[in-house]
């Protein structure tokens, strides 16, 4: 006889398996990475672990968007002449870590070991470490941020009026391009100037014909700079800028000073796409001009945008309109189609300082600091190269779940290419037939100076980058106060971020 009971219900299925991190494909993980606020705190992301960091690497369109969206921060500001640091990354703890501190006031330290001496009244300006030799008193510039070189002659060879510039290129974002150094040797006026490029692949200098016409009509000398694919020198009513992929000059003129949007608060800078643009700031609007050829195909500066920043600044900084007294005198730049502005407000003994997206313009507060009347050099953080190139020998070590101690997170070493390059230059000059060069080289450098030179830049460039190895590090975390960071804490760390960026993509 059948039974009459009803069959049993089949067993429940078995709960589906929790998602989590390690199940993320590389496609997730970069939207969870889009979501992280700034560059250091991606980087603390990435050096985590070996999965976080090969999807950041096997993107170019991941960090190029990336950049786009999000602007390089500032991770310290020097203070001339001295080179004194304001980091914001421990501003904001009720005790800061004063390594960090120690490590920036030791840069320009002199313990009278080498021949060469940081200049004892104007040791670092515009971000050039200032050299003195104790023996013929020569002059020497060296960018400490862009491992740019100036020489002055000797002053031991009266008449000499010409200059060497040695510009290190680094190379392109996603290493197509290697890394190169330029030299421009000139004369103070532009009549002529010559040109010589060392690359990283070949490892040779090639040596170009001088110019045959006057670049300038005169003038007095400025530093030049690399700005995107130029190295530009920036002067009264122009722009003398070299093309660094055709190594060709041109000049390019300036807005006429009658300009209502042109003022003493403007500098050159580069859009997104790495083009030459100029932004000014006056009476709290930000102006951009972009180079645009003419009716007859020469390239002038435009006025491509001016809008205002009253109701962004008053947004993010809390202060009423009328308080500001000033826009732009301590700090205006433009880097990657972002814009870095310092605002001052009446009665208040803080600058805020902003970023502006030439894009977007969205403005977004960095950071604020007691105002003073010295010029401040910021020292924007630069893409880690391990986060971007895949050798086998990438000094940065991901050992499991974190990054090694003796791995260095985001800093390069300091300038072997310009070394190297310096080093063979009139070795260079000699195989290319320039005797008579050669020989006026002596009004420069004698051979025995340059290696006393390099390990004064050597020790300069290491300490900077401990110190920036350091800032970059507690950068990514806003509750450090002195505590070293263990490597669990790393860890611990990027998964507090990545759950707040995308908190559906983990179980609960």
């Amino acid at each position: 006889m059948a039974s009459s009971e009803p069959p049993s219900p089949p067993p429940p299925p078995p709960p589906p398996a929790p998602t989590t991190i390690n199940a993320l494909t590389d496609d997730l993980l970069r939207e969870i990475f889009f979501r992280l606020p700034d560059l250091p705190s991606l980087a603390c992301a990435a050096f985590s672990c070996r999965a976080f960091l090969r999807a950041v690497r096997s993107s170019p369109a991941f960090r190029r968007r990336f950049r786009e969206l999000h602007a390089a921060p500032i991770l310290a500001l020097f203070i001339e002449p001295y080179m004194r640091a304001f980091v914001p990354a421990v501003s904001h703890m009720s005790d800061s870590d004063t390594g960090i501190t120690a490590a920036f006031a030791d840069l320009l330290r002199d313990d009278g070991s080498s021949e060469w001496m940081y200049h004892p009244e104007a040791p670092y300006s515009d971000g050039y470490a200032f050299f003195i030799n104790r023996n013929t008193e020569q002059n020497i510039f060296y960018n400490v941020h862009t491992q740019a070189l100036y020489i002055y002659p000797r002053k031991s060879h009266v008449g000499v009026h010409t200059f060497l510039e040695f510009r290190t290129l680094p190379a392109d974002r996603d290493g197509q391009r290697p890394s190169r150094v330029v030299c421009v040797h000139h004369d103070s006026s532009w009549a002529w100037a010559r040109l010589a490029i060392f690359s990283s692949h070949a490892m040779e200098w090639q040596v170009i014909p001088e110019s045959g016409t006057p670049l300038l009509k005169g003038g007095s000398y400025t530093i030049g700079t690399v700005i995107g694919g130029f190295v530009c020198w920036l002067y009264e009513d122009c722009i003398l800028a070299l093309n660094i992929a055709k190594f060709q000059f041109s000049l390019v003129d300036l807005p006429s000073p009658s300009d209502p949007d042109l003022n003493s608060c403007f500098n050159i800078g580069q859009t997104k796409d790495g083009e030459l643009c100029l932004v000014g700031a006056q009476e709290c609007t930000l102006s951009v001009w972009l180079l645009t050829p003419d009716n007859g195909g020469v390239e002038r500066f435009v006025l491509h945008k001016a809008f205002p920043l009253h109701t962004s600044l008053k947004e993010v900084t809390g202060r009423p309109v009328e308080d500001i007294v000033d826009v732009g005198s301590q700090l205006i730049m433009a880097i990657d189609g972002f814009v870095y502005l310092a605002v001052v407000y009446n009665g208040d003994p803080q600058s805020w300082f902003v970023s502006v997206c030439l894009e977007t313009t969205d403005v977004k507060l960095l950071f604020k600091r007691t105002s003073c009347s010295s010029c401040f050099d910021p020292c924007i953080m630069a893409w880690p190269p391990a986060m971007i190139h895949n050798e086998e020998d990438s000094e940065t070590e991901v050992i499991g779940d974190s990054v090694g101690d003796n791995g260095r997170v985001g800093i390069e070493e300091a300038s072997p290419i310009l070394f190297t390059a310096l080093r063979s230059f009139k070795e260079a000059l000699i195989d290319d037939g320039n005797a008579k060069f050669v020989c006026y080289m002596d009004s420069f450098l004698l051979d025995d100076e340059v290696n006393s030179l390099l390990n004064k830049i050597s020790t300069l460039d290491a300490g900077l980058a401990a110190a920036r190895d350091r800032v970059l590090k507690i950068g990514g975390r806003s509750d450090i106060k002195k505590e070293r960071i263990e490597r669990e804490g790393w860890w611990r760390m990027c998964k507090g971020m990545l759950r707040r960026a995308r908190p559906s993509c983990f179980a609960s």
